[in-house]
């Protein structure tokens, strides 16, 4: 059982991969809506993992990418937006697009499971 941030600013969206991460049976840290809250989480909680959506109300979430990057934390992107507006420095990481299915959330984690343990 991992711990897993969840960075989203919709509240519908945020409750929707909190019980996929739930039903993978992991634990939610979160969800945060902004970047700092973001950071704290990260601070206080320690994730093992994170799934980050892109844009939180015209905040980019570059830095907070860029911190987990930092630490070796491995992260994906939920995003409604393509991959060329989010983090260049991050466009290897795996994404969903929004709106998603369960089961390419479910996936997103099993590859960042893997990466984690790897």
């Amino acid at each position: 059982m991992l711990r897993v941030l969840v960075v989203e600013d919709e509240p519908l969206v945020a409750m929707e991969l909190a019980a996929v991460v739930e039903d993978a049976g992991h634990v939610v840290i979160g969800p945060a809506s902004t970047c700092a809250q973001a950071l704290q989480l990260v601070a206080s909680h320690a994730p093992h993992i994170a799934l980050l959506d892109g844009n939180l109300n015209g905040e980019r979430i570059d830095e907070v990418a860029d911190i987990l990057s930092a630490q070796g934390m491995p992260f994906a992107f939920v995003s409604g937006y393509g991959k060329e507006h989010l983090p260049a420095a991050h466009g290897h990481r795996p994404m969903a697009a929004k709106p998603f299915l369960p089961f390419e959330i479910e996936n997103l984690l099993r590859v960042l499971v893997s990466e984690s343990r790897g």
